[in-house]
């Protein structure tokens, strides 16, 4: 019985010992392996390796009543989605599409470097929920082609105020 009370000691003993281990090492920070030698991956390239390119994004979607000036309007007029389209990128694109719900209109000039656009797109939709894509039909290549859609959920309406014309007396 002795034999087995030292084994069992023993064994609790190396239990706890692994036990600790296993905490030290997996509280130990972690170091980076070096890459391996034998391997050969292409380096990745600098950012003045690649080459200059737009990037197209939908910068902001709005319902607006045509012809606004400031909070105000000369008179009631139908609704529509402002979609404001921005040149991210490194580059200028050529001209390209944007479409909004299966409407498309074009950018002719295309956009400079940090120049954005804002189109109108005359009327609503019931539901509300609108959906834009700039260059949807691929036109320029651009560094990102995967952020080129936005969504809008536009809100009931309020309509502005009409616009105050002052008349003044000339003499």
């Amino acid at each position: 019985m002795k034999g087995f009370v030292k084994t069992m000691r023993s064994l609790k003993m190396q239990s706890i010992l692994g036990l600790l281990i296993l905490a030290v090492v997996a509280c130990a920070p972690k170091s980076k392996l070096p890459p391996n030698p034998t391997t050969s991956e292409p380096s990745p390239s600098s950012p003045s390796d690649r080459p200059s390119q737009p990037d197209l994004i939908i910068n902001l979607m709005y319902l607006e009543m045509e012809g606004r000036q400031g909070n105000c309007v000369n008179a009631y007029s139908p609704y529509g989605i402002r979609v404001q389209i921005k040149n991210i990128g490194s580059a200028t694109t050529r001209p390209f599409l944007v479409d909004l719900n299966s409407v498309v209109q074009e950018v002719n000039d295309g956009l400079e470097v940090g120049q954005s656009i804002e189109l109108h797109f005359a009327g609503t939709i019931p539901s509300g929920q609108y959906e834009a894509t700039a260059d949807v039909t691929n036109q320029v290549v651009e560094s990102r082609e995967d952020n080129n859609t936005a969504s809008f959920h536009a809100p009931t309406p309020t309509p502005p105020p009409l616009c105050v014309v002052t008349v003044t007396a000339t003499p």
